[in-house]
């Protein structure tokens, strides 16, 4: 890929990265300014390529939901600045990265997989597997 390519894809030159997230949850508060969603969003730049694979509980984090609202009661005081997950999975997809969703765990969660966030794309476990050579470095996130 030339400089140029680069540029104007408005990527980095770092190497193809897959980002694997098995966990969905981390902590609300511990984690209400900075999640691993949202550090995905600054990667963004510093590759050629940053995709996304959720499975297992993580699938959870793909799956639309009219009734959610990122906030917790503490007490007398409503903590409203939690992470809104599914928000930040419709960031990446706007954002241009691939966010995969393993099959098995959205069908063995019991979610109707027609109730995935646009634009996620939702591959049987061997099939992410196999997609595993395109790059040259796989995280677990």
């Amino acid at each position: 890929m030339s400089s140029t390519t680069t540029a104007a894809a408005g990527r980095g030159s770092g190497p193809p990265v897959l980002c694997v997230l098995d966990r969905a949850y981390r902590g609300a508060v511990e984690a209400q300014f900075f999640h691993a969603l949202y550090g995905l969003l600054d990667l963004h730049g510093q590759f050629q390529r940053v995709d996304v694979a959720l499975r297992g509980a993580a699938v959870t984090l793909a799956v639309e939901e009219d009734v959610y609202r990122p906030a917790v009661r503490l007490g007398t005081m409503t903590l409203d600045t939690l992470p809104d997950y599914r928000g930040s999975v419709r960031d990446l997809v706007a954002e241009d990265f691939t966010v995969f969703v393993d099959r098995e765990a959205v069908t063995a969660l019991g979610f109707d997989p027609e109730r995935l966030v646009a634009g996620t794309v939702l591959l049987d476990s061997a099939e992410l597997a196999l997609r595993w050579p395109e790059y040259e470095q796989v995280w677990f996130v």
